[in-house]
């Protein structure tokens, strides 16, 4: 190399350096949280204490030294019980909340990105709306305006010096447990898609917080919540050909929670499986078709959220390529194989929502990229130490816990919140 060629390569480091180095560290102060029911520590079908401080986003409070001033409810949201070994929905009653203080943490439930845009939650309670109790007891506790504010103007207001924003997931899940398309990514002639709504969201965390983080959205069709041919071959002891043969199924089609009570209530006489249920319209085949439009319109919503990203100048963590490692292969966990299949390890017993563990692992991708990128230098947590006290894990030999499959009693419970 020539003196010359020497001294350009110095100095392109040098400039390289100071330029990493001359960025501002990440200030966590005022930490703040914005999203929807992963945001909040949902898990098994409800937003509960002890689903709450082991959330991803406490978690990286905890890590960080700063309090979310979480909002800690004492009873969950939807209530649900175990009757007769299974779980039920038995209502929706509200409870006062045991911290009153603002939150920082004002992720609602049940969000798609349009609700964090633009739904004001009114004082008056209507307890037939799961949406407007969670968004009333998370976003405006004392209720001083009616209506109260969206979670975009509250998460805003609150002037972060650094804010996480992950939301959308539930734009593409929708899909899933209600039937019908995910959201469009573009504008319609009257409704706003998800690329103009996140642009919205995106643009107003940005300019009101020091540093933005955000997340793309990950497959959602790789939670547990959905059986596949051969998973549903196996619980049934039978050949996955007799099974698409029977139920009239691909082999690429996917099974909800409520195939499991039509195949029940089929006996002896096995027979094809209803789209979705004839009374309550629920989705109780998803087929391959719809299956390859929702994974579409999830790459499409993360092409969009990478360019708000970067429009932004906001951090971009990458929650997709995590879970499709996770759904591929696993991660052993203090000598275990934990795994994304029901009772793996990874998901709560909603088949949808992380367990502990599996927030400690989502909320480590988070640290691990705000420290590459802000400087923020906070530990990651220790999955192992998480994991030994997470209590949906269960010794690999233990065949006797689960059925293989969500309970319907939890897919009600995610549907009722999801229900407006």
């Amino acid at each position: 190399m020539s003196h010359k060629c020497g001294a350009v390569a110095i100095l392109l480091g040098l400039s390289i350096t100071a330029a990493l180095y001359g960025q501002k560290k990440a200030d966590f102060s005022r930490f703040v949280v914005a999203g929807d029911s992963l945001s909040a520590g949902y898990q098994n079908s409800q937003l509960i204490e002890s689903g709450q401080v082991h959330g991803y986003a406490n978690v990286i409070a905890t890590q960080a030294g700063v309090s979310l001033k979480l909002p800690i409810l004492q009873g969950a949201y939807p209530q649900i019980s175990i009757i007769q070994g299974h779980a039920v929905v038995t209502g929706l009653t509200p409870y006062p909340r045991v911290n009153t203080q603002q939150t920082l943490d004002v992720a609602v439930p049940g969000f798609v990105v349009g609700a964090l845009v633009g739904f004001h939650p009114p004082c008056t309670l209507d307890l037939t709306n799961p949406i407007a109790v969670m968004a009333a007891e998370i976003l405006n506790p004392k209720c001083t305006t009616d209506p109260g504010p969206t979670e975009l103007a509250e998460a805003a207001l609150l002037q972060p010096t650094t804010a996480i924003l992950w939301i959308g997931s539930n734009d593409a899940l929708f899909s899933i447990l209600f039937g019908g398309p995910p959201t469009p990514l573009e504008d319609s002639a009257t409704t706003p898609g998800f690329r103009t709504l996140y642009r919205a969201a995106a643009s107003t965390m940005a300019s009101n917080s020091g540093h933005l983080v955000v997340a793309n959205i990950p497959d959602v069709t790789l939670t547990a919540y959905l059986t596949s041919v051969p998973k549903l071959a196996a619980i049934l002891k039978l050949d996955p050909s007799t099974v698409e043969f029977v139920f009239h199924l691909g082999a690429d089609d996917m099974v909800t929670p409520y195939a499991f009570v039509a195949i029940q209530a089929m006996g002896a006489n096995l027979t094809a499986l209803p789209e979705s249920d004839p009374v309550s319209q629920v989705p109780v085949v998803i087929r391959a078709a719809r299956l390859a439009e929702i994974r579409a319109a999830v790459i499409a919503y993360n092409s969009a959220i990478a360019a708000e990203a970067a429009d932004n100048g906001a951090t971009l963590v990458d929650i997709y390529s995590l879970i499709n490692d996770l759904a591929a292969n696993g991660v052993v966990v203090g000598g275990q194989k934990l795994t994304t299949d029901f009772m793996g390890g990874l998901f709560s017993l909603d088949g949808v929502h992380p367990t502990n563990t599996g927030y400690a692992i989502i909320a480590n991708e988070f640290i691990k990229t705000m420290n590459r990128s802000l400087r923020a230098a906070i530990p990651p947590v220790s999955i192992e130490q998480v994991s030994k006290t997470d209590p949906l894990i269960f010794p690999a030999n233990d065949h006797g816990k689960h059925t293989g499959h969500v309970d319907v009693g939890m897919a009600d419970g995610l549907r009722r919140l999801g229900r407006r």
